[in-house]
């Protein structure tokens, strides 16, 4: 048997830090991911509060709506706002995202619409 050159061990210890290095990366990726992560809920809870937060003013023009269709005695007829047609057209308000690594939400976003 042939001895073993340096060349050999070059070559592995190259392999070692290579694994190291993309062990490395993949958990500075799971970090970035936790803190997106933390970022995403953050928005999602500031978001649910604010639909919160409108909850008086549609009970407020709810009840508005109700006194006024009571001093009519209960005649609808008269208010566009509140008689019943067919529906001839839907709009759809689409509001997607624009940072980030969103483009998988984005795609399934649209092919949910066109759907």
């Amino acid at each position: 048997n042939a001895p073993r050159t340096g060349r050999a061990t070059i070559v592995m210890d190259g392999k070692a830090n290579a694994i190291r290095d993309r062990i490395t990366s993949v958990k500075n990726t799971g970090k970035i991911t936790s803190a997106m992560k933390l970022v995403a809920a953050a928005k999602v809870r500031r978001a649910q509060d604010a639909v919160l937060a409108t909850r008086p003013f549609s009970e407020t023009l709810q009840s508005v709506f109700g006194g006024l269709i009571e001093r009519m005695g209960g005649d609808t007829a008269e208010i566009p706002l509140l008689t019943q047609r067919e529906v001839k057209k839907v709009t759809l308000v689409c509001i997607t995202g624009d940072r980030g690594l969103c483009g998988g939400y984005n795609a399934f976003f649209f092919n949910k619409i066109d759907a």
